[in-house]
């Protein structure tokens, strides 16, 4: 019995640990920057990005910038004390005023002048570098402005800390007898997280200081489980803006640690896959103000990925893996109504795929077995209402397959059997109303299988015969609303089959009629939700206006990827998604706009494949495959790139008529002029600039005017220079403005004062010019003495000032020690009152958030669940602060814990007001809003809150709730009014105090309720957390740094 229960915990292991390795496997497609791309050096040992937008990479041979397009190399030069110290970049920092400092291996410290883009070496320690901001968390780590933490590479080395206004020391050293001592004594780099936390990278695993106790807890690499730490030999550390630690190895490649859990998912090299990490060694790791993650690596150079769109699941051939792809190039794509996958390939047969489980099964041909798969190469598929597949395969006909019994059937063409399908190659199946299957096929007509007699009759093209098929090259067939079939043809536009009389109706192209349909090779016929029904052609997407038998034709001059259309689906938000030759367009019908993504966003491959696309209408996932494995992605979790791009220019090269060898003249220091002059011999003047937004930003969009030569925009698509000849002497103004890659603007751009001076021989003013010039010089000698009499008198009033401003702080301190207690109190009271917990239904998703103002306020929720999945929803906001505040929420507490559910809201409103205005609080009132959800109905009532937004999904429209209602205590009886909405699936409420809408910022303007209701209108299809994070991140950018008035609470509400 003992070793039969060991071999039962031996296999769940065995299969946990399984399964724990499918789903650890997080896979990212970095974008790589190497040697190739114009790098100085492969060893990228420190990242940064300026003030301004630029990138910046330090190598163990060079410094680089890079704008996204070209990188700008600066070396040591030998006799130039101008240029770096050395070549091997130990790390970047940078001052509060923007100013770049390098810091190289010999310990010199570069201060960089971008004006000449030159360098002066600073004597070591001159500058106090613990306010600078710093590429890369290193051995050295300025834990505030007094604390320092060292590491080492040496063996006695350890942990030290120092505090230099207290003096205290402590040192921390391993210890082989003390499991919690330091893990090794060689410490690369040291980082505190947001939450306080100390971490160490040691040479033996991750640390994690207990500063109070000085012991440390272990993150080490285990043997056979691929959640644990990758590599013990630990480099840099990094913590990004979402509070994510990232954890470079030396030789496992990149870790995220996961602190709920402490286990940790790794990104490593995969020569397999060209979007994997290039090296598994880690220098370098940054985060970018758009939110890309950047990689220094030892021998692969730059990677980088954005988090926030890594979307797309990507499945291939592993040839040393059973468990995967069985063929790279997918032909075919279906998803039965049990949720599994078929995938059909070039030659590797059919793979059946559990996509919970991320589990192959392949089934192939075997020549020896007639009931098997009948070819390798299956090029359609199609379940019918029975549940029976149909497979049609690219040369050897077609297959009917009973997943239940494993068994399969075979139709296949015999010149002398009238009653065979006409041609082996299928290329489309489809089923109607009466059971029927129809079979398209490459050349060889339209079948049709009777599924009562099985007699299989044929339809073809007939010259003789007008109401005959247009083309027997039948690739694509669907049904409309009214049960007609649609056949796609390639050389003979779409045909549509009157059953009834046996005749089929042409639409083809005529050139001369804009209204006919775009292209006459039809790939693929598809019907919307609504009934519309669309083409995928070789020339762009065709829709049907049924009401006037016309066409509407959209194409790359519209924003389409690339007009050879493989396949058409629609997601659960109404729009369709078109596979293409280049990329994969996503096109809303109603804005009638593209969104496009490629092989850079996470998909396999630019190149898609005919019939290689299906939809999982359980969950929602859309699967395009092509020519290197399929992709699966939730339209709803691709979020669009918002960052704004800094525009600026970036090269500035001329050509003068004096240079006989016609060489360019470049520039330098041009992203720091605000205006250049050149003569009338620089004939030709080209400037480079670019949207320093780096995701894919080769879709980046530029326009640009130059005012005194033209007035209006020009656009310049991804074009990201200009070149101006033989300007004529004047002054012109370049203006540039640019977007990122979805297409958000920065409509502000960058601007380029340009003075083209004439030939002195062709102006009189030249002595004007020196006479205004000696008076001028005379008024600003006068102007610096002026102002320095007055900085005199202002340095004298600054000192009484400073004087009377310590007598007021001394007053101050003694009335802010007693209203920080007071506040506390009040703070800690209020957050009592909050629910431990959020509801948990079946019917709802429901997200919470409150953060309090320094002067503490009244904000309050609160949740009852009832029968039926229903649930009461309290909300509110007591006026004033501090404890009176505190207490008044207690009240409503108690009321709405013991009364709720035995008064009609109206009822409850009134018994409240009552009982607060007999407890005699003052001026104390209580804003409130009351919400009851049961089923498909909502009711509202509310005394004096903001109004209550409502996203309905159906129209994709959010309405403002305004109830009015006098606030709690103010009334002993007053009519609160009590209305209800029908609710559905999607729909979302939002809750909010007035913090948000009331909130200034630095320029004294309020936030208000049009701001929230953009900003949710923009996220409203997402889930409630990533609503209210939205909305907090808004507000903070808002806010700028002002110091928050009141208490910001949220509280959102999604129908399931």
């Amino acid at each position: 019995m003992l070793f039969m229960f060991r071999e039962i915990l031996f296999c769940l292991t065995s299969i946990l640990l399984l399964f724990s390795e499918m789903f650890s496997q997080n896979h990212v497609s970095f974008n790589h920057l190497t040697v190739e791309n114009g790098l100085s050096q492969s060893a990228v040992t420190c990242i940064f990005q300026d003030k301004d937008g630029f990138m910046w990479f330090g190598t163990q041979d060079g410094l680089n910038r890079y704008d996204g397009y070209n990188f700008k190399v600066f070396k040591n030069i030998s006799n130039d004390s101008t240029s770096l110290s050395d070549n091997f970049i130990f790390s970047i920092y940078e001052d509060k005023a923007g100013g770049l400092y390098i810091e190289t291996q010999s310990g010199k410290l570069n201060k960089y002048n971008p004006l000449d883009e030159s360098f002066k070496i600073l004597e070591p320690g001159k500058l106090d570098l613990s306010s600078f901001k710093m590429s890369t968390v290193k051995a050295i780590y300025f834990d505030g402005k007094d604390i320092t933490w060292r590491g080492g590479l040496g063996k006695e080395v350890g942990l030290t800390m120092e505090n230099k206004k207290t003096g205290e020391k402590k040192v921390y050293m391993h210890n082989p007898n003390d499991n919690s001592s330091l893990s090794d004594n060689k410490v690369y780099s040291v980082l505190r997280d947001k939450n306080g936390s100390l971490w160490v990278a040691t040479f033996n695993g991750l640390d994690k200081l207990d500063e109070k106790t000085g012991k440390f807890q272990h993150f080490k690499n285990i043997a056979g489980n691929p959640n644990s730490l990758s590599d013990n030999w630990v480099w840099p550390l990094f913590e990004d803006l979402k509070g994510n630690l990232w954890v470079g190895t030396v030789k496992g490649g990149l870790n995220k640690f996961d602190p709920n859990s402490n286990t940790f998912i790794s990104f490593k090299n995969d020569p397999s896959d060209p979007k994997s990490l290039d090296d598994n060694f880690i220098f370098s790791i940054y985060e970018d103000r758009s939110g890309l993650i950047w990689i220094g690596t030892n021998t692969g150079g730059v990677n980088y990925f954005d988090p926030s769109s890594q979307v797309f699941e990507h499945y291939f051939n592993i040839p040393e893996r059973k468990n995967s792809l069985k063929d790279n190039n997918v032909y075919s794509m279906l998803v039965d109504r049990k949720g599994n996958y078929w995938i059909g390939t070039r030659k590797g047969g059919l793979d059946k795929f559990d996509y919970k489980t991320k589990n192959f099964y392949n089934y192939s041909h075997n020549p020896s077995n007639p009931n098997s798969l009948i070819d390798n190469s299956i090029q359609a598929l199609f379940e019918d209402r029975s549940g029976t597949l149909w497979i049609g395969s690219f040369s050897s006909g077609l297959n009917s397959f009973n997943p239940e019994t494993g068994i399969f059937k075979s139709y296949v063409h015999n010149p002398s059997d009238q009653n065979s399908i006409s041609d082996n190659r299928i290329y489309a199946i489809i089923e109607d109303a009466d059971g029927n299957i129809w079979i398209g096929t490459y050349e060889g007509g339209l079948n049709m299988l009777e599924r009562n007699s099985g007699r299989i009759n044929t339809y073809k093209y007939d010259g003789k015969d007008s109401t005959s098929l247009s083309s027997n090259r039948t690739w694509s067939l669907a049904l409309d609303n009214s049960g007609n079939i649609w056949v796609g043809t390639f050389g003979g536009g779409v045909n549509i089959f009157d059953k009834s009389k046996k005749t089929f109706r042409h639409f083809i192209n005529n050139p001369k009629d804009p209204n006919s349909i775009g292209d006459d090779n039809i790939i693929r016929v598809f019907k919307d939700s609504k009934g519309n029904m669309w083409l995928g052609t070789t020339k762009g997407l065709c829709r049907f206006y049924s009401d006037e038998n016309k066409f509407k034709t959209y194409s790359e001059k519209d924003g389409l990827c690339n007009n050879f259309i493989y396949g058409i689906l629609e997601d659960n938000n109404g729009n369709l998604w078109l596979s293409t030759n280049n990329g994969l367009s996503k096109f809303n019908p109603a804005s009638e706009t593209f969104t496009n993504y490629y092989s850079s966003d996470g998909l396999q491959n630019n190149e898609f494949n005919q019939n290689a696309f299906a939809k999982d209408s359980k969950t929602g996932n859309l699967l395009f495959g092509g020519v290197n494995g399929f992709n699966v992605f939730n339209p709803d979790r691709i979020t669009g790139n918002t960052y704004v791009p800094p525009i600026v220019i970036t090269n500035y090269i001329r050509y003068n008529t004096d240079d006989q060898e016609g060489k360019p003249i470049i520039e330098k220091g041009i992203s720091e002029m605000k205006e250049i002059s050149i003569t009338y011999k620089d004939n030709i003047v080209t400037l480079e600039f670019s949207a320093l937004s780096y995701y894919n930003n080769f879709n980046n969009q530029y326009r640009y005017k130059l005012e005194g030569f033209n007035a209006n925009w020009i656009q310049l698509g991804n074009n990201n220079r200009v070149t101006f000849t033989n300007l004529s002497p004047g002054d012109y103004t370049l203006r540039v403005i640019g977007s990122n890659n979805d297409g958000v603007w920065n409509e502000e751009g960058t601007s380029l004062l340009v003075h083209v001076s004439p030939p002195w021989w062709k102006t009189n003013l030249a002595y004007a010019i020196y006479f205004i010039s000696f008076f001028g010089l005379l008024y600003f000698i006068r102007q610096v003495e002026i102002n320095r009499r007055e900085q005199k008198a202002q340095i004298r009033e600054s000192a009484l000032r400073i004087k009377a401003t310590e007598a007021e702080k001394r007053a101050l301190e003694i009335e802010n020690e007693r209203k920080t207690k007071e506040l506390e109190e009040a703070r800690q009271l209020q957050l009592s009152m909050l629910p431990k917990k959020l509801p948990v239904l079946p019917n709802l998703e429901i997200a919470a958030f409150m953060r309090t103002a320094t002067e503490v306020g009244g904000d309050y929720y609160d949740f009852r669940i009832i029968e039926n999945n229903g649930l009461y929803v309290a909300f509110g906001d007591a006026t004033g602060h501090g404890l009176q505040a505190g207490t008044m929420v207690t009240l409503m507490k108690g009321f709405f814990t013991s009364d709720s559910s035995k008064l009609g809201m109206s009822e409850f409103m009134n018994h409240c007001s009552r009982m607060i205005k007999e407890i005699e609080l003052g001026r104390i009132l209580m804003s409130f809003s009351y919400l009851k959800i049961e089923g498909s109905k909502l009711k509202i009532t509310s005394a004096g809150m903001p109004p209550i937004f409502f996203y309905n999904s159906s129209s994709n429209d959010v309405e403002e709730l305004v109830i009015q209602g006098m606030p709690l205590g103010a009334m002993r009886n007053f009519p609160y009014k009590v209305i209800e909405k029908e609710i559905n699936s999607g729909d979302i409420i939002l809750l909010l105090t007035d913090g948000l809408p009331e909130q200034m910022n630095l320029d004294e303007e309020m936030f208000d309720y049009s701001r929230v209701k953009s900003n949710f209108q923009s996220v409203a299809s997402n889930h409630p957390e990533e609503i209210i994070n939205h909305l907090v991140v808004a507000g903070d950018d808002w806010m700028n740094g002002r110091i928050q008035d009141d208490d910001i609470s949220f509280v959102v509400i999604r129908v399931k």
